[in-house]
């Protein structure tokens, strides 16, 4: 989007950490769901028994449904964007706290 039609974002440090790390625990959590996930489906494929593959089955279901939700939720993503482009398009003399 462009600077001109899109809104200010006022972002401090603290803000900005505070997005870092819970899109880094969003992450962690992702990853999470991957790897049992992949794990699961392993099991999943090496299994006879009808039960423990019903069992299987509803477990990677349940990972696809919460990364598929976790996705949606990444809406912190596009904020830490905002902020970064507000910080990095902001003149030097307005960070500084400095009239121009």
């Amino acid at each position: 989007m462009s600077h001109l039609t899109t809104q200010p974002f006022d972002v401090d440090s603290a803000q900005l950490a505070r997005l870092c790390e819970s899109i880094r625990g969003k992450l962690q959590f992702m990853d999470y769901l991957v790897r049992a996930a992949v794990a699961d489906v392993d099991r999943f494929q090496e299994e006879s028994d009808p039960g423990t593959r019903f069992f299987l089955r509803q477990l990677i279901e349940m990972h696809a449904s919460n990364l598929s939700l976790e996705c949606e939720n990444m809406r912190s993503v596009s904020e830490l964007c905002n902020a970064l482009d507000s910080v990095t398009s902001e003149p030097v003399a307005m960070r500084n706290g400095d009239a121009a």
